[in-house]
């Protein structure tokens, strides 16, 4: 429930970088608002800290806060956002501050706002499993004493030991909880790794379409195999890893592919590390499409991120190939400069909307995965 109305009035705080030019820190407020419009909220005010000048207690600084404190009472918000991910304590802090003016405020952090996200997309069980777990590394013991989801199970988990604390008797559930959690996926992760092992043994090449988030990947998908998948103009519309046959005809024979959840910069590594079971699917694959929206202005800095992911699952570039989507929306895209910049990755150029390019596509697909 959120504090007084359905549609979430939310204010963002973004820091003000020094080195970093005004454009970079614009498209960084764009970019958490199109998350807030995902979650179904509506950004009302903004208000940037400088970075030199913040607080370790409370993250931005005391005027700050004062200010802050000001525009929740004006605007009625009932959501404050920082744009950045920042120590629970400090959120708690925050929360300390601002629940005088809103007694049901919520403070979340960049990771916040895509967990609360995750938790709304999630469809299957072992995806609410994994942002469960999460959720639990990122508040810590603390998500039993803020009135965060998991809260209620408090009063039910057992009696107080001996001389134990308020703080010690949720640190002992906390670690219970969260190492009970570990297990299930772990065994949920043996699972799939099982499934993919079968299907390798059944001599079926396979392809993991990957991407920033909002990149077109189900749109492929769905073009590809036929389906009906669930297509949202949405970040994070895919969480779970969906998979399917299709028949390639270069190779005359069928392949499988996977569609998963789609990246997004600075992705916190607790969910990189929680959706790892579902993220096996590109792991494993013989060959990984990175889909790429080729009319975004920033193609380029979206690309730099998802390779750095690519780096922390240990994707061997080899295994990599480029594929430039909603060419549609792009007349001036210039693609003989783009093939010759990343030549080594077999680019090729798409509209998975229009299906223009498709049939090149697939004929890459059986060129690389002949030779994988």
């Amino acid at each position: 429930m959120y504090a007084t109305r359905q549609i979430p009035r939310v204010m963002l705080i973004g820091l003000s970088d020094p080195f970093e030019s005004k454009e970079v820190m614009i498209a960084d407020f764009e970019e958490v608002e199109s998350l807030v419009t995902t979650l179904g909220g509506t950004v009302y005010a903004a208000l940037v800290q400088n970075k030199t000048r913040g607080s370790l207690t409370t993250f931005i600084g005391p005027g700050k806060v004062e200010e802050a404190k000001k525009i929740i009472a004006e605007k009625d918000i009932n959501i404050v956002v920082i744009n950045v991910a920042i120590k629970p304590g400090q959120l708690h802090e925050l929360y300390l501050k601002f629940v005088d003016v809103n007694p049901k405020i919520l403070v979340w952090d960049r990771v916040s706002l895509i967990l609360e996200i995750f938790s709304r997309h999630a469809k299957t069980s072992e995806a609410k499993l994994q942002i469960r777990f999460a959720k639990m590394r990122q508040m810590g013991p603390r998500i039993y004493g803020m009135g965060m989801e998991m809260s209620d199970q408090a009063a039910g988990i057992g009696a107080r030991g001996v001389g134990e604390t308020n703080t010690e008797l949720m640190l002992r559930h906390w670690n219970a909880e969260k190492n009970k959690i570990q297990e299930e996926l772990t065994l949920l992760s043996k699972i799939k790794k099982d499934q993919i092992d079968r299907r390798r043994e059944g001599g079926l090449p396979t392809i993991s379409l990957v991407g920033y988030t909002n990149a077109g990947k189900t749109t492929l998908f769905n073009r590809l195999t036929g389906m009906e998948d669930f297509v949202a103009n949405a970040l994070f519309a895919t969480l779970d890893s969906t998979v399917n046959r299709f028949y390639l005809k270069g190779l005359d024979n069928e392949i499988y592919i996977s569609d998963t959840i789609g990246f997004i910069k600075d992705l916190p590594p607790i969910l990189i590390d929680a959706f790892k079971s579902t993220l096996l699917e590109t792991v494993n694959a013989d060959l990984v499409v990175h889909l790429i929206d080729s009319a975004d202005p920033r193609m380029e800095e979206k690309i730099k991120t998802v390779e750095e992911i690519f780096r922390e699952l240990k994707i061997e570039k080899e295994n990599v190939m480029y594929v430039f989507n909603k060419i549609e929306n792009n007349s001036a895209l210039d693609q003989a400069s783009l093939t010759n910049k990343f030549q080594e990755f077999t680019p090729a150029f798409i509209s998975a909307k229009t299906g223009v390019g498709i049939v090149e596509l697939m004929n890459i697909f059986s060129t690389r995965l002949k030779s994988a």
